[in-house]
């Protein structure tokens, strides 16, 4: 028996992860001190496999314009290509930042360490996974406002 709670189930969405979804995800979300509480990486195999990977990102953020309460943000990542989770002693999984989406080569990949750059853009999706602890790269995605955890 698992005793965590289950991933909550969707509230609002999904959303795609597009210019107009990840605009309006950074609008309705403050990320600073946010916490990465739940990371899923799945993937099927065998000839009826819907084919590659699909990771799961659950974060807790604080609901902008509605007293900063939080709430758990979840973003599905769909045919995840490459990641890196770098689970070193230094990386306390709290964003200190908003995750900073980009695309290169058709694919989008997204930083949840995106405070290396400042307000810098990375320039390749190589600089992209250089030196970040948490990124993904991945053919598409989403994103969902969850119900509260259960207590």
């Amino acid at each position: 028996m698992d005793p965590r709670p289950p991933t909550p189930a969707h509230r609002l969405g999904p959303h795609p992860l597009t210019e107009e979804g990840i605009a309006a995800l950074l609008a309705r979300y403050e990320f600073g001190d946010s916490c990465l509480r739940r990371v899923v990486l799945d993937q099927e195999y065998g000839p009826r496999a819907a084919g590659g990977r699909l990771a799961r990102l659950v974060v807790d953020a604080r609901v902008v314009g509605e007293g900063l309460r939080w709430e758990p943000v979840c973003l599905e990542l769909h045919d995840v290509r490459r990641l890196r989770i770098d689970e070193s002693v230094g990386f306390s999984w709290v964003l200190y930042d908003p995750p900073r989406f980009t695309r290169f080569d058709g694919l989008l990949q997204v930083d949840l360490c995106a405070e290396r750059f400042g307000s810098l853009r990375p320039e390749s999706a190589a600089e992209v996974f250089e030196g970040s602890q948490l990124v993904f790269e991945a053919v598409g995605g989403s994103w969902s406002a969850l119900h509260p955890w259960q207590r």
